[in-house]
């Protein structure tokens, strides 16, 4: 008889969330609900945190379930979802409010946001990265060959197909996935572990906020950030992010915009040569320094990789969350002897679909492990 496979699973769908609100006509539809896919080992005993699994920017649960193949690799390396079920750890996989398999819905709530062909692939892809580096890098680990082709490879049509339309509205997404995704913490009723990618990171911070007892750690890789200005492929974002995490209020102390305040804010010089600017609480504003007091308990990793524009700035949200008082806040740089013999270094934004994924995943998982 065939030995199970390390990863055999058994699968479910269900949703989460929503409430009914008027459609604009004589009827009633469902507003917010999310698509979970909860995966549990074969394998047992399971571990004792399962892992929520929150994608990036117009991304689903894909990203964590497949990956573009890769011809010099037999076989290829295990998807994050794949390596986390291989340790035992019962997941449960989203995709964000309006997106992918959470509905769409009715136009009076909704605005997507447009999103040109040669923007994911300038984010994700090994091209160049000047405008957001003084001095640009290069990833190595995508799994087009170099130079980096363009439509019609693999890689990139796999992220292209794979892309979904965005609310124009940050706040509007982050409200109804705080809301929604409360009620999957509260489904499962037990500590878990995050790990969200991106701007994904968002709603992680907003789920420890309002449910700090269900929230064990945060895997937070390369969060949308920095603190109060993100930064994109334009450079600098025009608008300041009014809670220097997200658009929605954090349970900050003392209080922060109840009645119109708003963060102090400081420009900060990086002590590493290289890296970019970024901001801070001011700690002369009135009333001091603001901290996170729903989240001074949980565990967070930031990972970032060498390659990417985030090597940059991940330090700024980094020193956000210590300065709030977030007191368990590591940064993993997946660089020298961090990746030595797992595929090396050179990652971009979307390392977990890049050639050395398995190595991440195992850096990752060994992280995860020492929280049990």
């Amino acid at each position: 008889m065939e030995s199970i496979p390390a990863d055999a699973h058994t699968r479910e769908v269900f949703y989460v969330g929503g409430e009914y609100v008027d459609d604009g006509t004589v009827n009633e539809t469902v507003y917010g609900q999310v698509y979970v896919e909860h995966l549990v080992p074969v394998h047992k005993p399971l571990q004792k945190y399962p892992i929520v699994f929150i994608p990036g920017s117009s991304r689903t649960s894909i990203d964590f379930l497949t990956t573009p193949s890769i011809p010099t690799s037999s076989p290829p390396p295990k998807s994050w979802s794949s390596h986390f079920l291989s340790l035992s750890h019962e997941l449960y996989l989203i995709d964000p409010p309006f997106r992918g398999r959470s509905p769409w819905h009715p136009p009076t709530h909704l605005s997507p946001s447009s999103q040109s062909q040669s923007q994911p692939y300038l984010t994700f892809s090994a091209a160049p990265l000047q405008k957001a580096w003084t001095t640009p890098p290069f990833s190595t680990q995508w799994p087009d060959v170099n130079p980096p082709a363009g439509k019609g490879s693999p890689a990139f049509d796999h992220v292209m197909k794979s892309t979904h339309p965005q609310l124009a509205s940050l706040a509007e997404e982050q409200s109804v996935a705080q809301k929604s995704l409360s009620a999957l913490l509260d489904k499962i009723g037990k500590p878990v572990i995050i790990l969200a990618h991106s701007m994904g990171c968002k709603i992680a911070w907003l789920l420890a906020d309002a449910r700090p007892g269900l929230v064990k750690a945060i895997v937070a890789v390369e969060p949308a950030g920095p603190a109060f200005q993100m930064r994109g492929m334009g450079g600098l974002r025009r608008e300041m992010t009014a809670f220097g995490l997200t658009e929605v209020r954090l349970g900050f102390e003392p209080p922060v915009g109840e009645k119109g305040e708003r963060l102090g804010r400081r420009l900060v010089k990086p002590e590493e040569e290289g890296l970019l600017e970024c901001w801070l609480q001011d700690e002369e504003q009135e009333g001091g320094v603001r901290e996170l007091v729903n989240l001074k308990g949980v565990e967070v990793l930031v990972v970032t990789g060498e390659g990417s524009p985030h090597r940059g700035y991940d330090w700024g949200t980094v020193e956000f969350l210590r300065q709030a008082g977030v007191e368990g806040v590591e940064h993993l740089v997946l660089e020298g002897a961090v990746m030595e013999g797992r595929g090396g270094g050179g990652n971009g934004h979307m390392m977990m679909l890049e050639r050395n994924r398995g190595g991440i995943g195992e850096v990752i998982g060994e992280w995860v492990g020492r929280r049990v």
